[in-house]
């Protein structure tokens, strides 16, 4: 190829070299803006935050809001920032709402029975926070366990969602703290409790509608009088809980559960799923447990080794279901040795295949009963 030739081609060349260096000038140009914005909103963002944080510190209520839905924003902005607001806002309720040195407030016994009335509400302020916290979008949720320990809680409302809407959008607490925490008459109504922590804390007379606790740790938790309806606590540790008078019926699913020694006295249960439920040393005594399901529950000490390598300790007694209404229930692989049934009602309930040695059934209603052997009937 002549001199000519190449002068030629290197000619016809030098306009698409020239586009493509205006292109990577472009880009460039482009790459260099879209970082001064980034930088500019970052800017914008950590302004706007520590306005929040100096509203929320305000001595007037009206600024303290501003400031909690400005967070609010914040985060529905950016996301990378959620897990901060998460935990200013969580020592805002912590610090503005604190269970007293001297423990629980005391309150009339009439008044915990009354599950739809609380003789306290949470601040404005406070119950505005706990409803940021649950309107969170679940695609939207880091996984921060919110630290909500001994706070005053009672007749707080947590709603997770609206009328006509499904359990997805369930507000988003998992892994949450409430150790020791005062919930009485508080609602808690579509919310996502998985894996959440009630140690020691007061839900006397509150209301858990279609919420999901499974794997929720709630030990020695004062549940009396709660209703719990339409929940999830499968795997859920409530041994030690006081659920007297507890309404845990309507679909309740307790699969799995542990409730080693709890007292579940007059506790309603009808229809909930126990399936291989841990009752050992439970007291289930005047509990409604109309079918009920009971398969491979455990209400008998006498596996002591065990009971030791399965949970640690052994209970020294055994599951008390006197006078308990269990119609119907099914009892099939259950293991009721040495329960005490004294004048329970098993009208048509299924014991088939369940262990009874030495099972106490005095003046029990066994009418239709199945799977009973002929030397434990009257």
């Amino acid at each position: 190829m002549g001199r000519v030739e190449r002068m030629g081609l290197l000619v016809a060349a030098l306009p698409g070299l020239t586009a493509l260096v205006a292109l990577l000038f472009t880009w460039l140009s482009v790459d260099q803006s879209r970082t001064e914005l980034r930088i500019a909103e970052q800017g914008q963002i950590t302004n706007r935050f520590t306005a929040a944080i100096n509203n929320l510190g305000s001595d007037s209520e009206d600024v303290r809001l501003g400031g909690i839905y400005a967070l609010q924003r914040i985060m529905l902005d950016s996301a990378r920032d959620e897990p901060t607001i998460l935990s200013v806002l969580s020592a805002y309720v912590r610090r503005h709402a604190r269970v007293p040195a001297s423990g629980f407030a005391k309150e009339q016994q009439e008044k915990i029975k009354q599950s739809l009335e609380s003789p306290v509400k949470p601040t404005t302020d406070v119950q505005a926070v706990l409803s940021v916290l649950a309107d969170r979008s679940a695609d939207h949720v880091k996984q921060v366990g919110l630290d909500l320990r001994r706070t005053d809680l009672r007749g707080a409302e947590v709603v997770g969602w609206g009328w006509g809407e499904t359990p997805k959008s369930r507000a988003a607490f998992r892994f949450a703290i409430f150790n020791g925490a005062d919930l009485r008459h508080s609602t808690f109504d579509g919310v996502d409790l998985r894996y959440a922590g009630f140690y020691k804390s007061n839900l006397a007379a509150a209301r858990f509608d279609y919420v999901d606790l499974s794997g929720a740790s709630m030990e020695e938790v004062d549940l009396t009088n709660t209703q719990i309806w339409d929940a999830n606590l499968t795997r859920a540790d409530l041994n030690y809980a006081k659920l007297h008078g507890a309404q845990l019926n309507s679909a309740v699913n307790l699969t799995k559960a542990t409730l080693l020694t709890a007292d579940l006295t007059d506790a309603l249960l009808d229809g909930a799923n126990l399936h291989n439920a841990a009752l050992i040393g439970a007291n289930l005594r005047g509990a409604s447990l109309t079918y009920a399901n009971l398969h491979g529950a455990r209400l008998s000490n006498v596996d002591r080794e065990a009971l030791s390598d399965e949970f640690g300790w052994y209970i020294d007694k055994n599951g008390n279901l006197a006078k308990a209404d269990l119609t119907g229930a099914d009892l099939t692989n259950a293991d009721l040795r040495g329960v005490d049934l004294t004048e329970a009602t098993l009208v048509d309930a299924d014991l088939r295949g369940a262990k009874l040695a030495g099972v106490k059934l005095t003046g029990a209603n066994l009418d239709g009963v199945r799977g009973l052997p002929p030397s434990l009937r009257p």
